[in-house]
């Protein structure tokens, strides 16, 4: 299947799908900063893969695509809101905060549910607002950087995030909540 598309060249050209990926592939570095810019360096390769099969989904349909780059680009950057969104999401879910039934249903939680796990949380949810809960699973768990954070809970910055984190930190560091989580406070 040959498709109408725009590397910059007035006019632009019919090229195989399979030519628009290889092109695609060819600035890969590229696209991988700019995902990397907004989520964290281990979430970069799920982003590029969703990003080349949506790209794919798309030439399929035959949609006319006047500057590849540029849409390219574009869909990265939806690809990794969506990401981000589903890590907030699936953080949420952790941290026992309500959200849609429909949206709880899409989620796959990749923490061991074991009763290790179970006491963990619940000394987390008594020491820890619900907030700070989310803020820390999104860092500890996920990985995800500061300001990452902050465009997906709608904190003021990366520094207001930082800041939950200390507090959570201090909260999480005192001896009797190291006695409940058994670990020694050496």
């Amino acid at each position: 299947m040959t498709v109408k598309v725009s590397f910059g060249d007035p006019g632009g050209s019919s090229r195989s799908i399979d030519e628009v990926i290889e092109q695609l592939k060819g600035c890969e570095k590229r696209f991988k900063r700019l995902i990397e810019k907004r989520i964290a360096r281990q979430h970069v390769e799920d982003v590029w893969q969703e990003s080349l099969l949506r790209m794919v989904q798309r030439l399929r349909a035959g949609e006319v695509i006047h500057n590849v780059n540029a849409y390219m680009a574009t869909i990265c950057q939806n690809t990794t809101t969506d990401m981000l969104r589903q890590l907030a999401r699936q953080a949420q879910a952790l941290a026992g905060e309500d959200i849609d039934a429909n949206e709880q249903l899409h989620l796959v939680v990749n923490f061991d549910h074991g009763v290790g796990f179970e006491k963990i949380q619940k000394v987390l949810r008594a020491e820890l607002t619900p907030h700070q809960h989310k803020i820390y699973i999104l860092k500890h768990y996920y990985g995800l950087d500061s300001r990452s954070i902050a465009e997906l809970v709608g904190a003021a910055g990366a520094g207001a995030v930082r800041q939950s984190i200390r507090a959570a930190n201090r909260k999480l560091r005192t001896p009797a909540v190291l006695q409940q989580l058994g670990v020694s406070d050496a």
